[in-house]
């Protein structure tokens, strides 16, 4: 065998393992941001339990908690989208106009509104639905 030869070799070898080792980055980091976002989906949840059952303070203070595991998704994954997202135009979009609904929750919470408060959280599920599914694992 060459000296070429075995150096090629290695090459490849080498190529293998890092795109090998960069599938299974991916993997990990498609794998947290499910995580993430089923994290978020818990606390909308209890968002909308507080919502149907407490005062405005626990109300206000349950949305708050689910506005901070959406901006936590936000941060961590904006600049750098799991695969399914990386092409997709409306990712960060989505990130915005969930956070501005928030907002706007926050203000009808704070105005004693509770349906509406309601009425601009209920889409919201669909969202996180959405992202649930779209980083889902792959059996």
């Amino acid at each position: 065998m060459s000296l070429l030869t075995a150096i090629a070799r290695r090459l490849a070898l080498a190529a293998v393992f890092v795109f090998a080792l960069s599938f299974s980055v991916r993997s990990g980091e498609l794998e947290d941001f499910h995580a993430a976002v089923a994290d978020a989906t818990q606390d909308y949840n209890a968002a909308m339990a507080t919502l149907e059952t407490s005062g405005q303070e626990e109300t206000a203070a349950a949305v708050q908690r689910f506005r901070q595991s959406w901006q936590a998704i936000n941060e961590r994954f904006g600049r750098q989208r799991p695969a399914p997202f990386a092409d997709a135009q409306e990712f960060m979009t989505t990130f915005v106009l969930v956070d501005t609904r928030l907002i706007g929750v926050l203000l009808t919470i704070d105005m004693g509104n509770r349906k509406a408060a309601r009425d601009g959280l209920i889409p919201i599920a669909a969202t996180l639905a959405d992202l649930s599914a779209r980083s889902a694992p792959r059996r």
